[in-house]
């Protein structure tokens, strides 16, 4: 059943969440400083974890402890004017912890008997931040605070130090860029149990291009994802324009597209993940044009905890098993977390959906796929002053493709069989230094590898000819970095971070196939490239504490710039500036400015032409005159060695609403505007309505001779693969069409991303969390400075103009249950001469935790988790298609996965 009318319903739901006062606030512009006299507590019973929530803001105190120890557990309400520290002895009464006084305005809750510095450490109070905060977001996405966002002090040391969040390399400054942050906490009561699953519900990311949910070749881009990786993409313009980060360092590139696989990190790993969708190559490099996403692994953990979870789709296929481990430990000096994930799902054919059974039934919607991956995360104080991190990970995944080619013969028959396997691995050491005059000084080195072999079946009328693809990446990244104070100013201390290093990465590229028996080398190539790098940001406090005025509550300017040199290709600087500005406590204001780059991908460069011989009756429009009856398309497509840099400048300008007359209440709206220039893209962006297209005449050679396309073949490294149902014939051809990748002339990106979030207390007990989020774009894409621009959203195959996502949580005590709303607008098929209209997606999701209250025994910390994604069962809209073996609907916006089920159980111990 459509939902007609759901963004209208949304939009309400926005607007009163908004105007009734939505979500937590969970970071705050300034906290209130903190007093030892008697303050009016308003804290209702239930959650202890909502409770401390609610004491840090309403005392200003910063409590830290460890999540494991307050979670399930229940608090007294404390209503009443009394000093903050009797109201929180009250709080905590018979839950087995004890106060530590760490200094006047920070305090550690503590099991007894627990040595100081152990337990993992959240904070909440005057450092919170939306990726910290005592009480988890119940929605999996939430638009992050503004102001200082600080780390947990160690508890050993009493040393309060901020952290650095994405967006800036200084600690504790107040990034002008909009952050979004998703905890782990947040992402599982949302029943999502992977990375795959946290990219679905990302608003600013388009899930189409490499992504395990598209279906369909040509167009859709499904043979992108040849290995079945996930990668992010942040407002469409490619997975390689997005720069993903793992605790802040690089990764080795994935194999195609050249992304980085976020498949391979498991969720129990994950602290949170922290997504800037603005432009960050002044900060962090290339390939930072849609923003950065930066993945915070676990510090350390301890205990063990195991879990188990089958589900299925309920119209059949995708039946997954999952079983995970984490385990750990901490003592005085450091820690260490260990967690290890194994996941394996069966494959979504044409026959398990209604809309797709006239294909064959071997070809596959959704692919089979078995994952190992293991993550290592550890830190050690060497001494006074020097402690040693190290993040390693390690991934292996198998899974199978297949694509028919024809509805009446199978994918053995006539049609492409895959086996991909992918195995990654990275590590990275890094030591941190404290230096004189409260600077700091860091050193990291990163070793990472991603390697994908693929085994290649392609059947011609039953004759197979094997092949086999692999794509190594290699990435080795040295960087050293410094951060601390300049001059002490009016509004506090200017800061300065610098840093340089060096960056080699590579990629090996062999292509063969099975020639009577014997392997035939078609591709063998060896590139690597070589860069040299340095930075600085400076962050200057205008306005802080000591010097605010009316009209004036906060103001702190920042700007950085970054030179990179790539070694026989190009150097570039990259500048960035911001403003952070405060008129009142409660509104905040925020502008950046900047420009980014991104060279071309070795991949882009290096990978392989290929040739397709297609059936011209598949085209629509025809050109004028048509083709004669029985004519062929050759198409081509592949990288191009003369590519150039992209360029990009981007701008956000934020506004954020945090009431003090509504504590928990947070409103954040975001403009943005992306010119990209000289970007990388196939110039053809509808192949099978681009012969009748004027705009792609460029790139279409109508009635070649036969020695042109003799010659073109005789240049394909893996030959032509005829699809056109008949016996090549060269004086059959009756166009040419060229995908193969140009620097087209711009791509602009616009749009709006809107939040409102809100936390009620419902009596003694309930807690409810409400969400609302919405985000606009408008994008187009110019092939030459003379043609008009094409639509690069709102029309098929590209991201919809609106994505919403609401939501809803309710707690008490050991039982949590949540409900999100998912709305993905409508687009358009214009691939025809009468354009089609192709109906909106939403689907609702539930999600229900349930912990244990025996106190001994098997059951002791046991929780149980059930969950239905998409509960309404939501289908595609089909689409119009000349190909008769098409995917018939639009796998990049719309998913075929329908109503998912879920039971997962877990023990801790």
């Amino acid at each position: 059943m459509k939902m007609r009318g759901s963004l209208s319903l949304l939009y309400g739901a926005a607007t009163y969440a908004a105007l009734s006062c939505a979500l937590l606030a969970n970071g705050s512009v300034q906290a209130r400083e903190a007093r030892s006299d008697a303050i009016a507590f308003n804290i209702p019973g239930g959650s202890l974890q909502a409770a401390l929530t609610a004491f840090a803001g309403q005392s200003g105190l910063q409590l830290i402890y460890a999540p494991e120890n307050v979670a399930g557990r229940a608090a007294s309400a404390v209503r009443e004017k009394l000093p903050a520290r009797v109201a929180l002895d009250r709080l905590i009464k018979g839950t087995g912890l004890h106060i530590r006084q760490v200094n006047e305005r920070v305090i550690v809750l503590e099991r007894y008997g627990t040595r100081p510095g152990t337990g993992a450490l959240t904070v909440s109070g005057e450092a919170d931040a939306a990726s910290q905060t005592a009480a988890p977001i119940p929605d999996s996405i939430a638009a992050s605070g503004v102001g200082t966002e600080r780390s947990a002090p160690d508890p050993m040391t009493a040393r309060d130090e901020e952290i650095v969040v994405t967006g800036s390399r200084i600690r504790g400054a107040a990034s002008p860029s909009p952050r979004t942050t998703a905890t782990r906490q947040a992402l599982e009561d949302a029943g999502i149990t992977d990375m795959a699953g946290f990219s679905r519900i990302l608003l600013q990311n388009f899930t189409g291009g490499q992504n395990p949910g598209v279906a369909g070749g040509g167009d859709q881009g499904g043979q992108n994802n040849i290995n079945n990786s996930a990668t992010l993409n942040l407002r469409g313009l490619g997975p390689d324009a997005t720069l993903t980060l793992i605790n802040g360092h690089r990764l080795a590139y994935d194999a195609l597209n050249q992304g980085i696989d976020i498949s391979t990190i498991p969720l129990a790993a994950i602290e949170r993940v922290e997504v800037v969708a603005d432009g960050a190559s002044a900060l962090y490099g290339s390939d930072a044009v849609g923003g950065v996403a930066n993945i915070v692994l676990r510090r350390d953990y301890s205990g063990a905890q195991v879990s188990a979870r089958y589900g299925a789709s309920t119209d059949g296929g995708n039946s997954q098993q999952q079983y995970t481990g984490v385990t750990g430990a901490r003592w005085n000096s450091g820690g260490v977390m260990v967690a290890a994930d194994y996941i394996h799902s069966s494959p979504i054919t044409a026959a398990d959906r209604s809309y797709t059974r006239h294909l064959d039934e071997s070809q596959m919607l959704l692919l089979r796929n078995s994952q190992f991956s293991a993550v290592v995360a550890g830190h050690q104080r060497l001494a006074e002053g020097v402690t040693f991190e190290i993040d390693a990970q390690v991934a292996d995944r198998r899974s199978r493709k297949a694509t028919a080619f024809f509805v009446t013969r199978d994918a053995y028959t006539d049609g492409l069989v895959n086996r991909p396997r992918v195995r990654t691995w990275a590590l990275t050491p890094v030591v941190r230094i404290e230096l004189p005059s409260q600077w700091t000084a860091s050193l990291e080195f990163t070793r990472s590898v991603s390697k994908t072999d693929i085994l290649s079946h392609r059947f011609t009328a039953g004759v197979d000819s094997p092949g086999r693809l692999t794509y190594e990446n290699h990435l080795t990244n040295i960087e050293g970095s410094a951060e601390g104070p300049l001059v002490h100013l009016p509004g506090g201390d200017a800061r300065l971070a610098i840093g340089a290093g060096y960056r080699k990465f590579g990629l090996d590229i062999d292509v063969s196939q099975i020639v009577g028996g014997a392997s035939v080398t078609t591709s063998d190539a060896r590139e690597k490239r070589n860069s040299l790098f340095a930075y600085g940001e400076l962050a200057v406090p205008v306005v802080g504490p000591a010097n605010r005025s009316s009209g004036f509550y906060d103001l702190h300017l920042s700007a950085a710039v970054r030179y990179e040199r790539y070694e026989g290709i190009d150097e570039v600087a990259t500048p960035k500036f911001g403003i952070v500005y405060a008129p009142h406590r409660d509104v905040t204001f925020k502008a950046s400015w900047g420009r980014s780059f991104k060279i071309p991908t070795l991949n882009q460069i290096n990978q392989v032409q290929a040739g397709s011989l297609l059936p011209a009756s598949l085209f629509a429009p025809q050109p004028s005159p048509g083709l004669p009856a029985g004519a062929t398309v050759l198409l081509l497509g592949g990288g191009n060695p003369d590519l150039r840099a992209e360029r990009a400048t981007t701008w956000t300008a934020t506004f954020e609403l945090r009431p003090s007359f509504i504590p928990d209440l947070e409103i954040t709206a975001t403009y943005f505007d992306v010119d990209y220039r000289q970007r990388i893209a196939s110039p053809v962006t509808s192949v099978l309505s681009s012969l009748g297209n004027p705009a792609f005449a460029d790139f279409i050679t109508f009635n070649p001779s036969a020695q042109q396309i003799e010659a073109i073949i005789a240049g394909l490294p893996e030959g032509l693969s005829n699809q056109s149902g008949g016996p090549f014939d060269p004086a059959g051809v009756g166009a040419i069409i060229d995908t193969s990748l140009r620097n087209t002339a711009r791509e602009r990106a616009r749009g709006l991303d809107i939040s409102a979030l809100y936390r009620a207390a419902l009596g003694e007990e309930d807690t409810l969390t409400l969400t609302a989020a919405a985000s606009y774009l408008d994008a187009d894409r110019k092939l030459s400075a003379g043609q008009a621009p094409l639509e690069r959203s709102g029309v098929i195959f590209t991201p919809p103009h609106w994505r919403v996502r609401g939501g809803l949580n309710w707690e008490r005590a050991n039982t949590q249950v949540a409900a999100s709303l998912n709305y993905a607008g409508g687009v358009v098929d214009n691939r025809f001469v009468v354009p089609a209209a192709i109906g909106t997606f939403t689907t609702l999701d539930l999600s229900a935790g349930f912990r244990s209250t025996a106190q001994a025994g098997l059951l002791r910390n046991v929780d149980l988790r059930v969950s239905a994604l998409n509960i309404l069962n939501e289908k595609p809209d089909v689409i119009r298609t000349t190909d008769p073996a098409a995917i018939p609907f639009d796998s990049t916006n719309q998913s075929s996965i329908g109503r998912f089920v879920s039971l997962a159980v877990t023990k801790s111990w």
